[in-house]
């Protein structure tokens, strides 16, 4: 739980790891010891018998040796079995504290969890006809929810028109630079919502659609480093009209290939900016734009290129991904959120993520009679601001150390100068659909 807070659950993160790893580091140790010691008791026992064997029998020395012998084995003999019990013991308390991390993550508090933990995605492809692939979902290696978008995006082929080579970026548009402390949960908020179209600028003007935000940093001793915020899905549009790259053929191009047209709009913004040998790069992502940021994580290029020094995302599927365990991640969801269930998978606690799920903005009466009022809700980047401006009031260890880590990576509180800029990406080649 966040102290202070009500009832958000924390998993995860490198306090996490590093607890578990002690523990298990405890308990080699304990095993080696008893190695040794059991090494000691044979050594012991070696030594009383060449003692016994060259020296006369009835000596009192001899016996007195023998005795004292005996007693050393009795105890290197206990000492053994102490370790190894302890060890043992050491082992079991590692494994009932990573079980106790993965029940409080998985706990069924809302709807996000009991849909995963219901096998929603198998049941959708069994319903759209796709019983093959249900049954090949234990075999392969990705979430259910990667499977499914690929066999969708198949069944739609027609539909859609284009690849991610038919990305027309336009000329990179200056806008005032953000106010605020950069490394806080709720800057991350706002950047989300100004790139989402749901707030303005700091200077009065709207991102337009299918843009993302990128905020240069110019740390104090020259060294840059950018902020790139990534939007949500903006038209529910198969393959929109108007070009509008968050679409649905972006979400299951995000999520069943390894290109995508957002995608590219990032890396060729990011190239834009000329980055430095040294430079790092910090990411927002709301929804749809955690699939494209979680998708480029998992492009070894794209990390040898790029420093990524933390990940924010927000109501989005981050266990659909193989997340790389240096680059830290701090995911926030809602327990009523369904976005994050579309992964078919759940979240497992890693050093490299932090998971926070806030609770359920509902009772059960209201969910009952208000489901999709509920659902919408809690995907709501309004509601998901105000879970940040409690994320930036919280103690707790693993959310404080994430946003540490972004303000190590911005210079927050000692940059020279920033500047922001817009990047706006049209998909050329469109399948609107048959005319009304």
């Amino acid at each position: 739980m966040i102290p202070g807070s009500d009832d958000f659950v924390v998993t995860g993160g490198r306090g996490f790891e590093v607890r578990l790893d002690s523990l298990e580091q405890a308990a080699a140790a304990l095993s080696v010891s008893s190695a040794s010691l059991s090494n000691a008791e044979y050594a012991l026992y070696s030594m009383r018998l060449s003692a016994e064997a060259g020296s006369c029998g009835a000596s009192s020395t001899a016996v007195q040796l023998d005795q004292e012998s005996l007693r050393l084995e009795a105890r290197a003999r206990r000492a053994v079995d102490e370790c190894l019990g302890a060890a043992a013991s050491v082992r079991q308390a590692a494994t009932a504290y990573a079980n106790e991390e993965s029940r409080r993550a998985s706990a069924a508090d809302g709807l996000q969890n009991l849909l995963i933990g219901s096998s929603a995605v198998p049941a959708f492809l069994r319903l759209l006809g796709a019983k093959g692939i249900g049954r090949d979902l234990d075999l392969s290696p990705e979430s259910d929810g990667r499977t499914l978008a690929r066999a969708l995006r198949a069944r739609e082929q027609g539909h859609i028109e284009g690849s991610p080579k038919d990305l027309l970026v336009g000329p990179r548009v200056q806008v005032a630079a953000g106010n605020g402390d950069p490394s806080t949960y709720s800057y991350a908020l706002r950047s989300l919502r100004q790139a989402q179209g749901h707030e303005e600028l700091d200077d009065g003007t709207t991102v337009p659609p299918s843009s993302i935000l990128v905020e240069r940093f110019t740390r104090a001793d020259g060294s840059v480093a950018v902020m790139v915020t990534v939007p949500g899905t903006q038209t529910w549009a198969l393959d929109s009209a108007d070009g509008n790259l968050f679409d649905t053929e972006g979400i299951l191009d995000g999520l069943a290939s390894r290109e995508s047209q957002t995608r590219a709009l990032i890396q060729q913004a990011l190239a834009d900016q000329n980055l430095g040998e040294n430079a790092e790069v910090v990411f927002n992502c709301y929804s749809q734009g955690g699939i494209q940021v979680f998708g480029l994580l998992e492009d070894e290029e794209f990390r040898a290129r790029h420093r990524v020094a933390a990940v924010t995302a927000v109501g989005s599927p981050v266990s659909a991904f193989d997340l790389p365990a240096e680059v830290p991640v701090l995911s926030l969801t809602n327990a009523d959120d369904i976005v994050p269930a579309a992964s078919g998978r759940q979240v497992e606690p890693s050093g490299a993520l932090v998971n926070v799920r806030s609770p359920s903005r509902f009772d059960p009466i209201a969910k009952a009679q208000y489901p999709q009022v509920v659902v919408a809700q809690a995907h709501d980047l309004g509601n998901y601001a105000r879970d940040a401006a409690t994320l930036d009031s919280s103690g707790s260890p693993a959310v404080l150390e994430h946003s540490g880590s972004i303000g190590a990576a911005l210079g927050a509180g000692s940059a020279a100068s920033r500047e922001r800029f817009v990047y706006t990406g049209t998909d050329t080649r469109t399948n609107p659909g048959p005319k009304p």
